[in-house]
């Protein structure tokens, strides 16, 4: 089964979901700068969860091209990491740039969501 791939974008954020055999990975790729990104970020991840579930595969957040996000960005990325918390049929993974302070600090503070099952990690590259 071949790659496939869909690009949104919204201002300077791109996301790219790419869906393979095992599982859908949201690239975010350029800056997050918008007062309320929620609208744009938050039905893309939704809709991949919905997707995950039905197709039993992982979830793959990938944050290593994004140069920059406020603080409102998290919001969502929140929001997807409590639902995956609460419902045993989702597994994340967040990666991020360890290399960027920004990222680390912003990506190291999500680990109180990890979980001991391995349903949600975050991991630094």
């Amino acid at each position: 089964m071949a790659n496939n791939s869909e690009r949104f974008t919204s201002h300077l954020l791109t996301l790219e979901k790419i869906v393979d055999e095992s599982s859908i990975t949201i690239r975010f790729i350029g800056r997050s700068n918008e007062r309320n990104p929620s609208k744009f970020i938050y039905p893309i991840l939704s809709d991949a969860l919905d997707q995950s579930a039905h197709s039993n595969k992982d979830i793959i957040l990938d944050f290593m091209d994004l140069e920059y996000m406020n603080s409102s960005t998290i919001t969502p990325i929140l929001k997807i990491l409590d639902k995956v918390r609460c419902e045993e049929k989702y597994r994340v993974t967040i990666v991020y740039r360890q290399s960027l302070r920004w990222q680390d600090l912003s990506f190291s503070a999500l680990k109180i969501f990890e979980s001991r099952d391995n349903r949600i990690r975050i991991t630094g590259r």
